[in-house]
């Protein structure tokens, strides 16, 4: 199964959570205005620094379980969904048992059942189906049943609340005449009944046509959200991104400082709340590390935490933080894929403890 899906099928090696080294990760150097590809010889899956290990050869955006014992991610883009056991080191197959068109994203609700982001019906093209096709579905946790519809479309990704079952999501209405494009942000919860779940408490945050913004991370207390921030056809490589949040009872937008000659893409926020994880890249189709956000938006703290273009041609994304704030999990693979999001390997980074 996993050669059909990996760049690095033939190094896969489950690895229980008790086989963790004692290095870890700590926070670098500031993050400079520029993040030039290196040279270096070899292969970054085959040579990976003490204290990060390749968990799966194949798959993309990771997930931890509320209780961190677990990892979920997708197989492949419109694919089946996976779950690693942190324990065991197996893998399984979630949604296998359903016929489905596969999926794009998978999610934990806290009772431990998944929200699945996929397209029920096919677009014409890829794009068509990325774009306005993307719905939402319940999964119970046994994964007994095929996945429930929740009747709604999103643009990219969800945030889900590690506290309750209410989550947020994006909604884009294209340009109309004189009417710019805007990106609408609403807020629900998760109903649950048996083996059936519903949609509810559907509010609408905020609407903005200054960029699209997707939801990212609840804020401590579900008072607020992280969101990237995309402007399309700006910016040094072509895609102007920033770092927000909006406050849900005033609708303030909030933005945190970046250099604005980097991508720089909002990514798993720490359990505290005052951090979060950042794509960071000169130009992402070459090359992409990860980096880390002091939530300030006065004076934040931005520093580098790897520094995988250095072999140039090669990115981590979609980096996600387990619930007690001592791992991180994200996916690796070669910067020239042609979609956004596609991993080729889900690797894990053990973090300091003054991290």
């Amino acid at each position: 199964m996993q050669a059909k899906y990996g760049l690095a099928a033939a190094l896969l090696v489950a690895v229980p959570l008790s086989a963790l080294t004692a290095q870890t990760f700590t926070r670098g150097e500031a993050v400079p205005t520029t993040l030039p590809l290196g040279n270096k010889p070899g292969n970054p899956i085959q040579d990976m620094p003490l204290g990060q290990r390749l968990i799966s050869a194949f798959g993309e955006r990771p997930v931890f379980s509320p209780k961190g014992d677990r990892l979920a991610f997708i197989g492949k883009s419109y694919g089946d969904a996976f779950e690693y056991d942190m324990s065991s080191g197996k893998i399984r197959n979630l949604t296998g048992h359903a016929p489905s068109e596969g999926y794009l994203r998978v999610h934990y609700l806290p009772d431990g059942s998944y929200l699945l982001l996929g397209p029920r019906i096919l677009g014409k093209t890829r794009e068509e189906t990325r774009h306005g096709r993307i719905e939402l579905f319940w999964m119970d946790a046994q994964t007994m049943s095929a996945p429930v519809p929740l009747g709604i479309t999103v643009f990219e990704g969800i945030a889900v609340s590690p506290r309750s079952n209410m989550i947020a999501w994006s909604q884009v209405k294209a340009a109309e005449g004189d009417k710019p494009a805007s990106t609408t942000i609403f807020t629900g919860r998760v109903l649950l009944d048996g083996q059936n779940a519903k949609l509810d408490e559907v509010r609408e945050v905020i609407t903005t046509t200054e960029c699209f913004v997707e939801a990212q991370d609840f804020l401590p207390g579900d008072k607020g959200l992280t969101m990237p921030c995309y402007g399309f056809g700006k910016g040094p490589t072509g895609v102007e991104t920033k770092v927000l949040s909006v406050d849900f009872a005033t609708r303030k937008i909030t933005e945190y400082p970046t250099p604005s000659t980097l991508y720089n893409e909002v990514e798993g926020i720490f359990p505290d709340g005052k951090r979060t994880l950042v794509e960071c890249a000169q130009d992402r189709s070459k090359g992409m590390d990860l980096c880390v956000l002091d939530l300030d938006p006065k004076k934040p703290r931005y520093t580098r935490m790897t520094n995988i273009v250095q072999y140039g041609g090669w990115k981590y994304g979609n980096p996600v933080v387990r619930p007690d704030g001592r791992l991180v999990a994200a996916q690796v693979g070669s910067a020239d894929v042609t979609d956004a999001g596609v991993g080729q390997g889900i690797v894990l980074m053990d973090l300091a403890p003054d991290f």
